[in-house]
C-alpha cells in the first residue's frame, strides 16, 4: 500500500512538472526571437538553393590571406607615421641621424614606456605574444647604435617607481578614467619622470659624446581629461600646467644637453603640450612630434630620425605658449546646475535624470587657430581693442608672438618647397578649384603638403568671421630635387560661407548660407598664420607690423589670388535650411547668462558660467520625459508575406557585381519592411550595438558592428577568428579559431592626430581600405570610425580620436577614409555625433553654443562624409546639446541631416550609460536608430520595450518610427561585406536552436518519467 501510494506521488509530481515545462516550452516558443537575441541563436540558417554558378561574394579581398594583410597593414601604419611625424625644429642639420658614425642616448623615462594610444577607446591592445613597438624596438629592429646603458637604467628597478602606471594599470599611461558622476576634479597627474638625482656619474658618462633623442610624453584617455590645477603628488615632480614641462622634464633635459654632441626632442602627445622654452633654446637642436603612433608607428619615426624618410607632417592643432589662453578653456570642467542632484533641492534633478552638469562654449566660433589668427589681425588692423590684456597669457597687451609658438598647419622637412598659386576657379553653386605648382627647391626628395586658405569679407559688428579658414588641401608625390609638380585643389563655396541666424530667406524662414558680397582672398601658407600674413600684405600692399613665430617663415602676397562676389547671395546654399538649434543657445533660453567671443571687442568672453538655474521648460528635458508611449492611428502593418528578401534591394550589374542598393525612398523598402514582426523590429532596436540582430523574415543575417578610429578594438573583437562562426567557412576571408593568426589584435594604426597631420587624402583613403579588408576577414560590417569632433579644448584627453581643431581638415579627412573603407563594404559610423567635448562627466552633461558656430564648426566636420553618403552611419554621443539627449536630438538627427544634408546613413547610440536619459522611448520617436546595449533598460526605470510591447502595439506612430529607423540600418547593410555569401536563391530553412532542443528534451524525459511511474502504479493497483 505504501509502494503504491509512493508511485502515485511521483507520477503526479511528474505530471505537474511536465505541465510546467510544457508551458515554459510553449511560452519560450513563442519569444523564440528575444531568447535567439540573447544567445546569439537563430531558428534559421541561410542555405543556398541555386546551381552554383553566380559569385555571391560582392566584396572581394585583394589579399590571399589574413598574414598578407597582417603584413600591410604593418608597413601602412609605418607610412602613416612617416607622413604624419612634424618636424617643428631643425638647426645645424641636427637631423638626420648618421646611422653609421652617431651613437643615439635615449633619454626620459618616457623613451622606455612611450604611449602609443590611448586608454579604453583606441587602446593599443593584444595577446601576450603580440609585439608592439615602442622606441627602444623601433632603433633596434631599424639597427640604430643605442646607448644600452641608459636603456638598462630606464629598465632597472631604481626607474621603475617613477614609471607611469594609469588607472587600469597601463605602462605609459598616466590619466584615470572614470565612468560614474564626478563633482571634484582628479588633480593627481604623474608626469613619469626621473629626478636628475637618481643618474649615476658612471651612467652620464656613458652619454657623453653621443647624439641625446629625448622623449616628452602626455597621455590620452576616454572618460579622463586633464585639468589646469593638476599635481603631481606621487614622486615629488611638480609643473605649472600639466601640458607644461615639468621640473624633472628640465633636470633630465639639462643633463642631456650638458653630455652630448646635439639634442633632438620627441613629442609624444596628441594633446600640444607647451614648448615654447624648447623652440627658443639654442642647445635644443631638434623637435619632431610623433603623437601617438600606435603598434608600428615608431619604425616610422625611425626612419625620419635616420634620413630613410623625409618629414612632411604638419600639425593640426595650434601649440600655444600657454595651454590655458585660448577662449575655450574658460568654460571646461565641472559646472552643475543649482538644483542639481546633490544640491539638496526640493524638486531637484535626480541622480536617475544624470543631468548635473552643463558646459558653455562661450568661445562661438573662434576656437583653435580662428581664435589666435583672427585676434592677429585685428591686432595688426587696430581693431576690436584686440590688444587689450584680456586672454593675454602674459598679463599686457595681447601679442601674437607671446601666444603661438607653432600655428595650425605647420611643418618642416630635411629639403625646401616653392608654392606658387597659378590659378583660382570659384563659381557659387558648383565645385571650383585651384591649381599649384610646387618644386622642390632643395636637396632631398620629399613630399610637400599644400594647403590652402580663404578670407571672407568681414563688416565689423555683422556676422562673425575668422579670419583666415582652411579652404583646401592636396599632398605631392615625392619629388627629387628641382623637380615640380602641380596639384589640383577643390574649392566648394559652401564650406567658406557663414551661417546668419537672423538672416530671413525668401521663403520667410529664418537661418541661412551667407556669402557677403565683396573681396574672397586665397591664399597658401605653410600653416594658417603664414597664409594670412600673406592676406594681409595683400589687401594692405605692406608687411609693417606682420609677425612672424618661425625663422623659415615667408610673406609673399603674390601667393593669394582674390575672388570678388558682386552681390549677397543668401540662398544658394540655404535650400531646407532654417534654424533648428536655437535652444542649444543658453542666452536665447535664459538672457544674458553667457558673454560671448566677438571680433567687435576681444575683451569680452572671459568670464566663465559656473552656475545655472533651469527653467521649467529646461527642466523637461533634463527629466527626459520629451515623449510618452499613446494609443493613436489606426495600426501598422507587420507579418506580411510580400516573398521579398533583403538581397532584392540590392542592385547588380550587367557583369553580376555590387552596383549599390535601390533607391531609400522606393515603395520596396516598405514592403519588405511589412514583412517583420514587431518582435523582430523591438529586438532589433533594443539590442543593438555590437551585435547587430539577425531579421530572419527579411534574410539579414547576424552580423557586427565594433570600435574604433585605430582598427577594431581588441577589448571587444578578440582577433581574426571571434567573429565567425563554422558555418561560414566556405567564405574566402574564413579565419578559424586554429588559425595562427586567429587572435591577431586589429588595432594597427597611429591615432587620428597623427593621421590627421598627414594632410594625405590619399593616405587616408588607403587607411580606410586596410580597415575594411579587417571587415572582410573579421567578419565585421561596421566599424564606430571615424571620429570627427573637434579638438575644442586642448584638455580634452580623448582628442586622440579626432582629426583636428579644424572642421575643414575633419571634414576632408573624414570623407577619405569612410571612402575607402565603404569600397570593401564596410559601413562607417562616424562619431560621436555631436558635441563630445569633454570626457569629465559626458554621460548627460549639456552643451550649449550658438548655432553658427555648431554648424559652421562642429557639424562641418561631420557634414562631408554624411552629407555625401560615404558615411553608412553615424553614432551618436554621451552628452545633451542644450537640455537634450544627442541621440534623440529631433531637430540635429532629422532637420539638419536627413532634410538638409540629405543624409541616409543609420544612427546608433553610443554604449547604454545612463538607460533613462539614453531612453528608447526618446530615441525611437526623434530618429536616434539602434540602442548599443544588451541589458541596460532591464534594471531602469523605464524597463524593456518587450515589457511594453502591448503599449507599443497601440502606438501608431512609435510603430512607424520604429519602422523607419531599422529602414535605415538595412538600407546600409546591404551595401555591406554583411551580404557576401548570400543570393536572391538564398532561402531560409528552419533549424531548432539548442536551447529549444533542451527544452524539447526535458519535455520527453519528464513525458518518459510520468508514463513509467502510471505504468508502475497501475501494476502496483492490478496487484492490490
Amino acid at each position: 500500500m505504501k509502494q503504491k501510494n509512493v508511485m502515485r506521488g511521483l507520477a503526479g509530481l511528474s505530471a505537474t512538472l511536465l505541465a510546467i515545462s510544457g508551458a515554459a516550452t510553449a511560452v519560450a516558443s513563442t519569444r523564440a526571437d528575444f531568447i535567439n537575441s540573447k544567445l546569439g541563436t537563430s531558428s534559421f540558417k541561410l542555405v543556398e538553393k541555386g546551381d552554383g554558378t553566380g559569385d555571391s561574394i560582392y566584396f572581394d579581398s585583394e589579399f590571399s590571406s589574413v598574414q598578407d594583410l597582417i603584413d600591410a597593414k604593418k608597413q601602412f601604419a609605418e607610412e602613416i607615421s612617416e607622413e604624419g611625424s612634424v618636424l617643428f625644429k631643425n638647426i645645424n642639420a641636427a637631423l638626420p641621424i648618421n646611422k653609421a658614425s652617431e651613437k643615439v642616448t635615449l633619454w626620459g623615462m618616457n623613451s622606455h614606456v612611450p604611449t602609443l594610444g590611448g586608454e579604453i577607446g583606441s587602446s593599443v591592445a593584444g595577446p601576450d605574444d603580440a609585439v608592439f613597438y615602442g622606441l627602444e624596438e623601433a632603433l633596434a629592429e631599424k639597427e640604430f647604435d643605442v646607448n644600452q646603458d641608459m636603456v638598462d637604467f630606464y629598465s632597472s628597478d631604481t626607474a621603475a617607481q617613477y614609471m607611469r602606471m594609469g588607472g587600469f594599470g597601463q605602462p605609459g599611461h598616466s590619466l584615470t578614467p572614470g565612468f560614474g558622476p564626478m563633482y571634484e576634479v582628479n588633480t593627481d597627474y604623474p608626469i613619469g619622470e626621473i629626478p636628475a638625482s637618481e643618474y649615476s656619474d658612471e651612467l652620464l658618462k656613458s652619454a657623453d659624446d653621443t647624439a641625446a633623442v629625448v622623449v616628452i610624453s602626455r597621455d590620452s584617455s576616454e572618460a579622463a581629461d586633464y585639468e589646469p590645477n593638476m599635481v603631481n603628488t606621487t614622486s615629488g615632480d611638480s609643473f605649472e600646467r600639466p601640458l607644461a614641462l615639468s621640473d624633472y622634464e628640465r633636470q633630465m633635459i639639462a643633463l642631456a644637453k650638458e653630455h652630448s654632441t646635439k639634442v633632438i626632442v620627441l613629442i609624444n602627445s596628441d594633446n600640444p603640450i607647451e614648448i615654447e622654452e624648447l623652440k627658443e633654446d639654442d642647445e635644443i637642436d631638434s623637435i619632431l612630434w610623433t603623437g601617438l603612433p600606435g603598434m608600428y608607428g615608431f619604425l616610422g619615426v625611425a626612419d625620419i630620425l635616420c634620413g630613410d624618410a623625409n618629414p612632411s607632417g604638419h600639425i593640426s592643432d595650434t601649440y600655444a605658449v600657454n595651454s590655458l589662453s585660448a577662449p575655450s578653456m574658460v568654460n571646461f570642467g565641472i559646472y552643475t546646475y543649482s538644483n542639481s542632484s546633490v544640491s539638496g533641492e526640493k524638486d531637484g534633478l535626480t541622480e536617475t535624470d544624470k543631468a548635473d552638469w552643463f558646459e558653455v562654449e562661450s568661445e562661438g566660433i573662434y576656437n583653435g587657430y580662428k581664435y589666435y589668427e583672427t585676434r592677429y589681425e585685428d591686432c595688426v588692423l587696430g581693431k576690436g581693442n584686440a590688444d587689450t590684456t584680456e586672454g593675454s597669457s602674459t598679463g599686457e597687451a595681447w601679442n601674437y608672438a607671446d601666444e603661438v609658438s607653432y600655428p595650425f598647419g605647420y611643418g618642416l622637412s630635411y629639403t625646401t618647397f616653392e608654392q606658387k598659386l597659378e590659378k583660382v576657379e570659384v563659381q557659387t553653386g558648383s565645385v571650383g578649384k585651384a591649381t599649384v605648382t610646387v618644386t622642390n627647391t632643395g636637396d632631398t626628395a620629399g613630399k610637400d603638403a599644400v594647403q590652402l586658405y580663404v578670407q571672407a569679407p568681414y563688416t565689423e559688428g555683422g556676422v562673425e568671421k575668422s579670419a583666415i579658414q582652411l579652404a583646401g588641401i592636396s599632398k605631392t608625390q615625392i619629388l627629387e630635387p628641382g623637380e615640380s609638380e602641380t596639384v589640383e585643389i577643390e574649392i566648394n563655396p559652401a564650406y567658406f560661407a557663414s551661417y546668419d541666424e537672423t538672416a530671413v530667406k525668401a521663403d520667410g524662414t529664418a537661418g541661412a548660407w551667407v556669402l557677403d558680397e565683396g573681396d574672397y582672398y586665397f591664399a597658401l601658407g605653410n600653416g594658417a598664420h603664414e597664409a594670412l600674413n600673406n592676406v594681409l600684405a595683400k589687401k594692405t600692399g605692406s608687411e609693417e607690423g606682420l609677425v612672424s613665430v618661425n625663422d623659415d617663415a615667408v610673406i609673399n602676397a603674390d601667393n593669394v589670388q582674390i575672388w570678388n562676389l558682386a552681390a549677397k547671395d543668401m540662398e544658394t546654399y540655404s535650400a531646407n535650411v532654417q534654424n533648428a538649434l536655437q535652444d542649444c543657445d543658453i542666452n536665447k533660453v535664459i538672457e544674458d547668462t553667457v558673454e560671448y567671443t566677438t571680433r567687435t571687442d576681444w575683451r569680452k568672453g572671459w568670464t566663465a558660467v559656473t552656475s545655472i538655474t533651469p527653467t521649467e521648460e529646461m527642466m523637461e528635458g533634463l527629466r527626459n520625459s520629451r515623449t510618452e508611449l499613446t494609443e493613436n492611428g489606426s495600426g501598422t502593418t507587420w507579418d506580411k508575406d510580400n516573398g521579398l528578401k533583403l538581397i532584392d534591394m540590392m542592385i547588380i550589374d550587367e557583369n553580376g557585381n555590387y552596383s549599390g542598393a535601390i533607391d531609400i525612398n522606393d515603395p520596396m523598402w516598405d514592403q519588405l519592411i511589412e514583412q517583420m514582426s514587431l518582435d523582430e523590429a523591438i529586438q532589433f532596436i533594443e539590442y543593438g550595438g555590437d551585435d547587430i540582430e539577425n531579421i530572419d523574415s527579411v534574410f539579414l543575417p547576424r552580423t557586427y558592428e565594433q570600435d574604433g578610429p585605430i582598427g577594431f578594438s581588441y577589448d571587444q573583437v578578440a582577433g581574426y577568428s571571434a567573429r565567425w562562426s563554422k558555418d561560414l567557412s566556405d567564405e574566402p576571408t574564413y579565419v578559424a579559431e586554429d588559425d595562427e593568426n586567429a587572435d591577431t589584435s586589429m588595432v594597427s594604426f597611429p591615432t587620428e592626430v597623427v593621421v590627421a597631420a598627414t594632410f594625405n587624402t590619399d593616405l587616408l583613403e588607403r587607411e580606410g581600405e586596410l580597415l575594411g579588408e579587417d571587415g572582410l576577414w573579421s567578419n565585421i560590417s561596421v566599424i564606430n570610425a571615424p571620429g570627427l569632433n573637434l579638438h575644442r579644448a586642448v584638455y580634452c584627453a580623448r582628442n586622440f580620436e579626432y582629426y583636428s581643431e579644424d572642421s575643414m581638415l575633419t571634414n576632408i579627412l573624414g570623407k577619405a577614409i569612410c571612402k575607402g573603407a565603404q569600397s570593401k563594404g564596410l559601413v562607417a559610423a562616424v562619431k560621436h555625433f555631436a558635441y563630445n567635448h569633454q570626457e569629465t562627466n559626458r554621460s548627460g552633461m549639456s552643451v550649449f553654443f550658438t548655432e553658427q558656430a555648431a554648424r559652421e564648426n562642429e557639424l562641418r566636420g561631420f557634414q562631408g562624409a554624411m552629407a555625401e553618403n560615404i558615411a553608412g552611419g553615424a553614432m551618436t554621443a554621451f552628452n545633451r546639446m542644450g537640455v537634450d539627449y544627442s541621440g534623440a536630438k529631433k531637430s540635429l538627427l532629422e532637420q539638419i541631416t536627413r532634410t538638409e544634408w540629405g543624409f541616409t546613413g543609420a544612427y546608433v547610440t553610443d554604449m547604454i550609460n545612463g538607460a533613462d536619459y539614453m531612453n528608447w522611448r526618446d530615441i525611437v520617436f526623434n530618429g536616434g536608430g539602434m540602442a548599443l546595449t544588451s541589458s541596460a533598460y532591464s534594471s531602469s526605470e523605464i524597463g524593456l520595450m518587450e515589457d511594453v510591447k502591448a503599449e507599443i502595439a497601440k502606438d501608431t506612430a512609435f510603430q512607424e518610427a520604429l519602422k523607419q529607423n531599422i529602414k535605415y540600418w538595412l538600407y546600409n547593410l546591404v551595401k555591406s561585406n554583411a551580404m557576401n555569401g548570400i543570393t536572391n536563391t538564398s532561402v531560409m530553412e528552419s533549424v531548432t536552436p539548442w536551447w529549444q532542443i533542451a527544452f524539447y528534451g526535458v519535455d520527453a524525459f519528464l513525458a518518459l518519467l510520468t508514463l513509467l511511474f502510471i505504468v508502475v502504479y497501475a501494476k502496483k493497483l492490478k496487484k492490490a
